[in-house]
């Protein structure tokens, strides 16, 4: 299988040793590079000193698409800056492609009708890079409000926020991708996303939302730094808050849900893998997973993709997924900059 890297920073190299991993020599690696860095990682973002990327694991690099994209590759995983991901994941499916497409799909909505249409046409795979679907956690959260233990659901809260001066120690957050807008950065595309995509999952495509996003805080970045939003959800007397907040400002890193029903509420620690469920006033189940592995969920992932493209099972996270996640994204940045409740409807 002759498998295309489209961007090596981190992310690609987590997939390429996961690959690796899972395929070993039956995997054929190419790379498509623009900056050609030369920093390779371990799993928890630690440099490897000395060691090359492309020696250590067989990838044959490309400065130009075009070029990498004419040696066939089956599959291309796209991986590089957001603001690139579009752009990339269509000439990719023009050549054929099935995709995997590392959060956020895209940067705005700029192709995304354009890459659908390619993907039925060409009966490509497209698998959305969401992998906190596979925590131990986010399955309770799934389990436990599909059960119907908790009653009609109320309120859901969720957070997701990190030190954006620390996330990569290795380089000047100033410098990533993460900090700048004209790559794609802020943190509602770069870690509220990943919440975005499990409450479409479990509770569906919110209504409308309102939004604040700030930049007070002195960071240099010209992105927001914290994003606070309230989705509507449901209908009639079935409908429901949602309320999440981002930021880049805090260590250590909070990774949160929350969900409130009639007849008791369920709370994850993702970061801390622990959940508890109260029925009334008993606490009546708790759990944790200590021996949780982070990479577990990118294997997961990579399988499931894998499967998919061989026609052996369903995929997991689609295209629809992506598109519906990115428009959450895109009304909370237009709800705060028109200072007004935005329906899902007005984003396509």
């Amino acid at each position: 299988m002759k498998i295309l890297m489209i961007g090596l920073g981190s992310i690609g190299q987590r997939h390429v040793r996961n690959i690796r991993q899972v395929l070993g020599d039956g995997a054929e690696l190419l790379a498509y590079r623009v900056r050609g860095a030369k920093t390779t990682f371990t799993d928890k973002l630690q440099i490897r000193e000395g060691v090359d990327l492309e020696q250590e694991y067989g990838i044959t690099s490309y400065t130009d698409l075009n070029e990498a994209l004419a040696q066939k590759p089956e599959i291309a995983f796209i991986t590089n800056i957001t603001s690139k991901h579009m752009e990339c994941a269509l000439q990719a499916a023009k050549a054929g492609c099935h995709l995997l497409i590392e959060k956020p799909l895209a940067a705005d909505m700029e192709g995304v009708e354009e890459l659908k249409a390619l993907a039925e046409e060409k009966k490509l795979t497209v698998f959305m890079g969401f992998q906190n679907r596979y925590h131990p956690c986010v399955e309770v959260i799934k389990e436990t409000v599909e059960s119907g233990m908790l009653g009609k659901i109320r309120y859901v809260d969720a957070e997701f926020s990190e030190r954006l001066t620390t996330m990569h120690r290795y380089e000047d957050y100033r410098g990533t991708y993460m900090a700048q807008s004209v790559m794609g950065g802020g943190p509602v595309l770069n870690l509220q996303m990943h919440d975005l995509d499990i409450l479409q999952w479990i509770f569906g495509v919110p209504k409308s939302v309102t939004a604040v996003l700030q930049r007070q805080s002195g960071l240099e970045i010209d992105v927001e730094e914290s994003a606070s939003a309230v989705f509507r959800c449901g209908e009639g007397e079935n409908s429901f808050p949602i309320c999440t907040h981002t930021d880049f400002l805090q260590y250590p890193p909070v990774h949160r849900f929350k969900v409130v029903g009639e007849g008791g509420r369920l709370e994850v620690d993702l970061n801390s893998t622990e959940y508890a469920i109260w029925l009334g006033d008993e606490r009546i189940r708790s759990g944790e997973y200590p021996d949780f592995a982070r990479n577990s969920m990118f294997l997961r992932e990579l399988e499931d993709f894998l499967a998919a493209v061989r026609g052996d099972r369903e995929v997991k996270i689609g295209l629809q997924n992506g598109i519906d996640t990115l428009r959450m994204a895109m009304a909370i940045k237009k709800a705060d900059a028109e200072k007004r409740e935005v329906s899902l409807n007005e984003i396509a």
